[in-house]
This record gives C-alpha cells, structure tokens and sequence, in this order.
C-alpha cells in the first residue's frame, strides 16, 4: 500500500505545476502548491490526534489515501470551475505528510517488537524502488495523451493508484502482535 500510496503521489506532483498552468496563471498554480504544503502540515498534525492508543492505524491510512484520491477527483473539474482548485489541492496535501510516516507506525502496531526494524526496511527500499518510476509514468502519460485529456488522464491515475491503496489496506490483515 505504501508503494502505492506514494507511487501516485510523487508520480502527480512530478506533473502538478505543469498540469494547473493549463488552466490557471503561473503564480496561481504556485500558490497552490504552496497551499498542499500547508495542508500536508496539518495533515500530519490530524493524524497524530487520530491516532489514540487503540486506533486501527490501517484506517488512519485509508483516510488519508482517501483524501488525496478525492483531491485528485476534485481537480479534475478545474477546468470548468477553477473555484475548486483550493479544495482540491487541500484535499491532495492532507496526505502528503503521511505517505511516509504512517506505514512504519502501522508495523510498529502490527509486528513484534525484534522484526519492526527489518519489516520498515524492507517497506521504505520497496517503496523507493517502485516510487522512483513513478514521475517518468506520468510525465509519459502526459506526453502520450497530450492534448485536454492528459490532465483528466494523469488526475483520474493518480486517484486510481491511491484506491488501489486503500484497498490494499483493508483487504490484507493486519499482523497480529504475539
């Protein structure tokens, strides 16, 4: 999940800037790419209160894969109403923040003690392995699709990938602590 997660997150920001100057002016997209960072900040702070002692940390995860699948979605009407561009892109950078910091949180709950450090090894190089293609998939995406369909094409990717995530999360079980 967690190489899926960032795979369409690293994958769309590659693409973003380029993707909203299509339809808004250069310092507009700016500022909106200003507006994800701040909202992954409060994305990390809402993740910390969501996760109270007991909390499935799995379902922290598909809130915030949610949240960026449906910013994605968002975005892709700015064509049509540019008015959505704020609540897309707060959408989108709620998660950013967490697409790092929550897979190891989830085998901290889920492993025992002595494995946790080799299982978030193995999660982060396996990430960083799939994730390294992922602004070469969509820039091709767009060049392949270039015209009005590429953002649509690149936004409802993105938004596929994130889905595909959180149905990882929650059709895998959990490993239970012994």
């Amino acid at each position: 999940a967690m190489s899926l997660g960032l795979f369409a997150q690293i994958g769309l920001i590659s693409q973003l800037f380029l993707l909203l100057i299509d339809h808004v002016t250069q310092q507009t997209a700016g500022m909106a790419m200003g507006v994800a960072t701040c909202s992954a900040i409060f994305g990390r702070f809402l993740s910390s209160r969501l996760l109270a002692p007991g909390t499935c940390r799995r379902h922290v995860a598909c809130l915030s894969y949610a949240c960026q699948c449906l910013g994605c979605v968002v975005l892709m009407f700015i064509g049509t109403s540019p008015a959505l561009l704020c609540a897309g892109m707060i959408l989108f950078g709620v998660g950013i923040g967490n697409a790092t910091s929550l897979p190891p949180l989830i085998a901290q709950a889920e492993f025992p003690r002595h494995q946790v450090a080799r299982v978030v090894t193995l999660i982060v190089a396996i990430a960083q392995g799939c994730y390294a293609f992922a602004p070469a998939l969509f820039g091709g995406v767009r060049t392949l699709f270039n015209g009005p369909d590429s953002d649509l094409i690149a936004l409802a990717l993105a938004a596929s990938i994130q889905a595909a995530a959180i149905l990882v999360l929650i059709s895998t079980r959990p490993h239970g602590k012994p």
